[in-house]
C-alpha cells in the first residue's frame, strides 16, 4: 500500500489526523499492539459509537487495521503508513 500512496491518499491521512480525538486515539494505539473498540472508548472517555466513528475514519485513511475475534473487533495502528506519510513532508 505504501508504494501506492499518492497525494490524495496522503491527504486522507492528514485529514483523519486533523481531529483531536483521533490524534488521541493514534497516541493510544502507538502504545499498544492492538486494542478493542470498547477499550478505546473507555480509555478516551468517549461513547462506543463515537469511538467506532473515529476508528472508521482512521481505517478508511489506511492508518488503522482491524480484525474480529468473536463479537469483539480489535484495532492496531498501521505504523508504516503513518511514518511514510509524515516522512513524505521532508
Amino acid at each position: 500500500m505504501i508504494e501506492k500512496m499518492n497525494y490524495e491518499n496522503r491527504a486522507k491521512v492528514f485529514t483523519a489526523l486533523s481531529d483531536a480525538t483521533r490524534l488521541r486515539l493514534v497516541d493510544l494505539l502507538l502504545g499498544a499492539d492492538e486494542i478493542s473498540c470498547s477499550e478505546i472508548a473507555q480509555r478516551l472517555d468517549i461513547s462506543l459509537s463515537l469511538s467506532c466513528h473515529h476508528l472508521k475514519v482512521l481505517t478508511e485513511a489506511g492508518l488503522v487495521k482491524n480484525y474480529k475475534k468473536g463479537q469483539t473487533r480489535y484495532y492496531s495502528l498501521e505504523r508504516a503508513v503513518l511514518n511514510y506519510t509524515l516522512e513524505s513532508l521532508r
